[in-house]
């Protein structure tokens, strides 16, 4: 007994070509991907408590300089094309007091609360690092909460001014803050 569609169906050359095309963008997506998490290398849990630091270069990649002031480092590059003038933007780290470049906390959302009550959702990539879109026009001060996959939180009711969440939140704290944005604790 004959199987049915045991022959090899012929494509087009354009259907062909568009199938090879897909295929390209698709290997080099997964590359550009794999290049982007190469970036990283692994460090004693001492140095940073993911066990991984940022060693690539200041540019081109949404994972680069974790813990680091993204508004202040894109407004000083002035490369509106590579680097956006970001208004709000920072890294949800790890550990309270985790060196600049460490890895920081995956896939966190950052909810934010503006001064007319709209509420701004980020994600955070895999190295802990949010921004709201540049020409969103966040009404200050605001407030913001952390929330994990689990539906956990941590709320910071104080509002606050200030976009650059990396010029208070640094390895030692300033003006007031205890140190590094964290994820919500885990009951």
């Amino acid at each position: 007994m004959a199987r049915k569609n045991s022959e090899s169906t012929a494509y087009s050359p354009s259907r062909q070509a568009l199938l090879c095309a897909c295929l390209v963008v698709a290997c080099v997506l997964q590359l550009v991907g794999c290049q982007a998490d190469r970036r990283y290398e692994e460090v004693p849990q001492s140095v940073c408590s993911s066990g991984e630091i940022w060693t690539y270069s200041d540019k081109d990649s949404p994972l680069m300089n974790p813990g680091r002031s993204c508004v202040k480092c894109h407004a000083e590059n002035n490369d509106e094309e590579h680097a956006p003038f970001y208004k709000v933007a920072g890294t949800v780290m790890r550990a309270p007091h985790e060196s600049d470049d460490c890895r920081g906390a995956p896939s966190m959302t950052i909810e934010l609360t503006d001064a007319n009550a709209t509420k701004w959702v980020m994600l955070g990539n895999s190295a802990g690092n949010f921004w709201l879109d540049p020409t969103a026009e966040v009404a200050m001060p605001y407030t913001a909460r952390i929330i994990d996959e689990h539906g956990n939180e941590r709320v910071k009711q104080m509002p606050v001014s200030d976009g650059d969440c990396a010029s208070c939140h640094t390895q030692e704290g300033a003006n007031d803050a205890p140190g590094r944005l964290l994820p919500p604790e885990v009951p």
